[in-house]
């Protein structure tokens, strides 16, 4: 799925980091965070339960998909079938379907979990190539319409806490600006910075001008990240006007070679000027998926072994976040099938979807309750 980097080891005495005093913080809150993906998304999922046990667990903050193709898939009403227009509201002339995104807000307002929307998939209709959802939007104005469109529905003054008035509100306020597009796969033009710097130009006024105390995240980079933000920088990318916070999937073999990472980004980040922007982790994982998964085997592990890599990675983070300006972490990801796969990243979860429609606890999640409680 991705190239994952090797990295010589070098800063591993320098990140031991103290166990807190209890009650102690020592990170950023909405820091512990993981991925909502996968199997959270089906209808068969009983997401206000999962959601509990992933506050119980002491997670924050989730990372949630805002898909555009699926909630816009038609540009009029006209087009949309007769059967199914009661699910459609129609916003600034586009069709849209909040459903399957309000059982999911509704239900982390109502177990305390912070959202970080990834907005991100291209409708047929809006897109340069209609074949594509990962294909860069015709006019960057549809997409930043349809950010209008999700802080207009889930806001501060969104449509939807006003329609729930039973539902504790927590607007959503961060928004993440499309996935991953250094990577041809996930975002489909021939040269990705120039595009993706007016993309995230756009997003990034729609969003301040909806609500001003959004935060707005860029695109998590993969790989060689640092390199491929100053590409950025060098097509225009500034803080002022494009982020509020840079994000990193820094995947290697190490948790400490992560932290190199992110210090490579945050030199670039501070070479440009912007030394008051964040940094967040919006992915990041050690798959247990070792002798299933065909993958780089210096990355991929055991159960035992991904338990491991999530005390290790979190408790490297918490000791250089306030260098870093590190402000969340991200694990990749809640829940995965962990079967029948060749990919790696369907070993990442913290739980295992079953065969049986049943989520059971791997070793990873009795590792991350306890690094989140010792230092959250």
């Amino acid at each position: 799925m991705r190239r994952i980097l090797a990295i010589a080891p070098a800063l591993a005495a320098c990140l031991l980091v103290l166990a807190a005093p209890a009650g102690a913080r020592t990170v950023p809150p909405g820091f512990f965070g993981v991925m909502a993906n996968g199997p959270l998304e089906s209808p068969l999922v009983d997401v206000d339960a999962e959601y509990a046990v992933m506050h119980a667990t002491g997670v924050e903050s989730i990372r949630m998909p805002a898909l555009w193709s699926q909630m816009q898939p038609f540009r009029t009403l006209d087009e949309v079938p007769a059967a199914d227009r009661a699910r459609y509201t129609v916003v600034d002339g586009v069709p849209t379907d909040f459903g399957a995104m309000d059982a999911r807000v509704g239900a982390a307002a109502r177990n305390h979990l912070d959202i970080l929307a990834l907005v991100l998939q291209t409708p047929s209709w809006a897109a340069t190539d209609a074949s594509n959802v990962f294909s860069a939007p015709r006019d960057d104005g549809d997409y930043a319409r349809f950010l209008r469109a999700l802080i207009g529905r889930y806001g501060p003054q969104g449509s939807y806490w006003s329609a729930n008035p039973g539902v504790v509100r927590r607007p959503l306020r961060q928004w993440q600006i499309w996935n991953e597009p250094s990577l041809p796969r996930y975002f489909a033009v021939r040269s990705f910075a120039r595009p993706y710097v007016r993309l995230l130009g756009d997003a990034y006024r729609a969003v301040k001008a909806a609500d001003p105390g959004a935060t707005v995240v860029t695109a998590g980079l993969p790989n060689f990240s640092w390199k491929d933000l100053e590409t950025l920088y060098r097509a225009g990318l500034r803080a002022k006007g494009h982020f509020d916070a840079v994000a990193v999937h820094p995947f290697t073999g190490r948790p400490a070679d992560s932290v190199r990472i992110l210090r490579y980004v945050r030199a670039v980040m501070d070479r440009h000027g912007d030394t008051r922007a964040g940094i967040w982790v919006t992915e990041v994982s050690w798959p247990s998926g070792r002798g299933k998964a065909q993958s780089n085997q210096r990355w991929v592990t055991t159960p035992a072994g991904e338990a491991t890599k999530v005390r290790q990675v979190y408790e490297a983070y918490a000791g250089a976040a306030k260098s870093l300006r590190l402000q969340r972490a991200f694990w990749y990801s809640w829940a995965t099938t962990d079967r029948d796969s060749p990919n790696a990243f369907d070993y990442a979860g913290l739980r295992t979807w079953t065969a049986a429609g049943t989520f059971i606890a791997k070793p990873a999640q009795a590792a991350y309750r306890a690094v989140a409680r010792r230092l959250g």
